[in-house]
């Protein structure tokens, strides 16, 4: 048991009443838990924040990220040259 759910159940001895009861059980329930999980409760709390944060999380806060910017690609001497119209689409080759 984590000292922080010893904590809990500490302060249910000191004012016994079935609310404490049933919060000093569910601290050593989620406690037990944890460590059935291999962590500890700051762990626990930094793996609960990181699950909320997404897997997108960048470096500069919103307001600094900019956009990209399309500066046109000009086609090199040896590439085709570009499509006619709006849109091309070649034809699948089938062998």
């Amino acid at each position: 048991m984590d000292v922080r759910a010893g904590v809990v159940v500490g302060m249910t001895l000191l004012w016994i009443r079935p609310w404490t009861l049933v919060l000093a059980a569910a601290a050593v329930g989620v406690a037990w838990w944890l460590e059935r999980l291999g962590l500890n409760p700051p762990g626990a709390v930094r793996a609960m924040r990181s699950y909320l944060a997404g897997k997108n999380r960048p470096a500069l806060p919103f307001h600094k990220i900019r956009e990209p910017v399309d500066f046109g690609r000009r086609r090199m001497a040896w590439e085709r040259p570009a499509p006619e119209g709006d849109h091309h689409i070649e034809p699948i080759k089938h062998k």
